[in-house]
């Protein structure tokens, strides 16, 4: 999934979608080889910050540049077509509630902040700058694919910044 429209993904993210998508296939498929789930269907969504790409001119538009959330990615395990409800539609709805702070990755939902048109499964996790959700199996296991695919995310970055040409040079600014 591409940026909105005149904005940008962080630069790590975007430029290891790939491997990323990779990483989220590799996470699942050992939680569903590991632990017994109520179902072999599943689907996850990552939310990522985005900020407008005009920064050429004045980079940070300081200090009132916003940042927003996209959808980076989303991912299905099992055949959706037989699923048994909408897995999609309930992850991007929790990804949303936990995005916004109304789902705080208690292993409940939080009753005081739910609006009409809101999920009440919990499932995800908002960490590291990211929301991941998942939505298919017991939420407690919803939960740890979701915190596992937000560390993972975060340790596959981080170790490619460190391996970058802009870490090694000590560049001030990242090309």
């Amino acid at each position: 999934m591409p940026a909105p429209k005149g904005r940008m993904f962080p630069k790590f993210l975007e430029e290891h979608r790939i491997e990323i998508m990779g990483i989220i296939d590799r996470v699942v498929s050992m939680a569903f080889t590991t632990f017994t789930m109520e179902r072999d269907d599943l689907h996850v969504v990552v939310l990522a910050p985005t900020i407008e790409d005009d920064r050429k001119e004045n980079y940070p538009a300081w200090p009132n540049y916003s940042m927003i959330p996209a959808a980076f990615c989303e991912y299905s395990h099992g055949d959706s077509s037989k699923w048994e409800y909408h897995f999609d539609t309930i992850a991007q709805c929790k990804v949303l509630q936990l995005w916004n702070d109304r789902n705080d990755e208690r292993t409940d939902i939080q009753p005081h902040l739910l609006f009409p048109g809101d999920t009440p499964y919990w499932g995800g996790v908002k960490r590291h700058g990211l929301a991941v959700s998942c939505s298919g199996v017991q939420p407690w296991f919803d939960q740890m694919i979701a915190g596992m695919i937000a560390d993972a995310i975060k340790a596959f970055c981080y170790d490619t910044w460190m391996n970058s040409k802009a870490k090694q040079e000590g560049l001030e600014f990242l090309p």
